[in-house]
């Protein structure tokens, strides 16, 4: 790799944490993850192999468990950063939606006001007896604003 490379790749590669090679802002998600996932298998795990074993003695329940959290540990490491990045893009998906709904909603509140306005200019006129002639809020005969 070139040091031209390596330096448009440098910004990337600020933004992510080494060992499980995930984003720096996926860490909130991540550590929780990797913690419920790790205790979650080893008290699993150790329940079923002393189980199958047989074991008894807490001497034996504690290797058992000791084996298991070392294996625990392992799958998590490996399978947390996709859960954790499974998630952020679900939040982010469902935050973008929020904002569409919302930047729609807000849309449609400005264009139910320009009609609420236009009607009332039109009953006002009516009611005076002077002709409207003002295009409604739809038309393109409107004056279209310098932006």
């Amino acid at each position: 790799m070139t040091t031209a490379q390596q330096n448009e790749n440098e910004p990337e590669r600020r933004l992510r944490i080494s060992i499980p090679n995930i984003r720096a802002d996926a860490v909130r998600w991540y550590l929780p993850i990797f913690n419920l996932l790790t205790v979650y298998l080893t008290v699993t795990n150790t329940l079923f192999a002393a189980a199958r074993d047989g074991a008894t003695s807490w001497q034996a329940i504690q290797y058992i468990a000791t084996g298991e959290l070392l294996k625990a540990g392992g799958i998590a490491l490996i399978v947390s950063p996709t859960i954790a990045e499974g998630i952020r893009m679900v939040l982010v998906g469902i935050w973008q939606e929020h904002r569409i709904r919302k930047a729609k909603s807000e849309t449609r509140q400005e264009t139910n006001a320009k009609w609420a306005a236009w009607v009332q200019r039109w009953r006002d006129a009516e009611a005076k007896g002077i002709p409207f002639d003002e295009p409604s809020p739809d038309s393109d005969d409107q004056p279209k604003s310098p932006r």
